[in-house]
């Protein structure tokens, strides 16, 4: 059960900087970039996350 959470978890977190990555490319397009950065920070920590849930669900 532990392990099966976690994998959803990753899964979220690996979604949702997909999704901030997407929104980076769509500010960057259409807006001029003005917004990218945070996006684009938001997409490193969800992927740092997914990272970190991927060890934890590998060691355990």
């Amino acid at each position: 059960m532990r392990n099966s959470s976690l994998l959803i978890l990753e899964i979220i977190w690996w979604a949702t900087g997909a999704i901030s990555l997407a929104a980076a490319v769509r500010f960057s397009v259409t807006e001029g970039g003005a917004k990218t950065y945070i996006f684009i920070l938001m997409a490193a920590v969800s992927f740092l996350f997914a990272w970190i849930r991927h060890k934890q669900r590998k060691k355990g």
